[in-house]
């Protein structure tokens, strides 16, 4: 008569399933750790690519600026470009397309507060007594979401009596700057992302 063999597994089957099982689980942890890098690595490069088409948008949008002059009652005339450490307003050369020909008046600067900021530009056709309306005037056009920071910095000779040098602001000169630097952070999954731009000012 046939011995019967005992229900269930040996010692040595139990620890092979449970050395195939924590291979198994090793592997499918490393996958996911490699693929979760992936994700956030894929994110990261939309957002400098995002912080780089801001700092293009903003570069493109100065390229364009147009040394127009603002009369004063009391005093010489001086240029119609208004930059501050956040914001720049400037009259620019009209690409035409879904704009208004000639001369407009733009500014760039952060629109909101708090997370929630974003890159804008404001834009309206250049009249001299207009130039200094507010924001809610102009035609608004969303840049860019997730804006952590804009830093504006302008460098040249207010008048001909200076020397050229690099500032936070630039408003009421008699000469526009020569060049303008915009440096842009982005909110990214890993921080905040930050790219600049210098552009040099056509001056006639």
């Amino acid at each position: 008569m046939k011995r019967r063999p005992p229900d269930g597994f040996t010692l040595l089957e139990l620890l092979v399933a449970l050395s195939l099982v924590s291979l198994m689980i090793v592997a499918l942890a490393g996958g996911l750790r490699i693929g979760t890098r992936a994700w956030q690595s894929g994110r990261a490069g939309v957002s400098i690519d995002e912080a780089e088409l801001a700092a293009r948008a903003i570069a493109g949008q100065l390229e364009r600026a147009f040394p127009a002059t603002l009369r004063r009652a009391n005093g010489p005339p001086v240029v119609a470009f208004d930059g501050g450490p956040d914001n720049c307003r400037f009259v620019a050369l009209s690409e035409g397309d879904a704009q208004w020909g000639g001369l407009i008046a733009t500014e760039i600067g952060i629109d909101g507060a708090g997370p929630g900021r974003s890159l804008d530009a404001w834009t309206q056709v250049f009249r001299e007594d207009d130039f200094a309306n507010g924001r809610d005037a102009m035609r608004e056009t969303r840049l860019i979401d997730r804006l952590a920071f804009l830093r504006f910095s302008y460098y040249g000779a207010a008048d001909s009596s200076q020397k050229p040098r690099w500032r936070d602001d630039w408003r009421r000169a008699a000469l526009p700057p020569l060049l303008v630097r915009a440096r842009i952070g982005l909110n990214g999954p890993n921080g905040v992302i930050e790219t600049s731009a210098i552009v040099d000012l056509r001056q006639r």
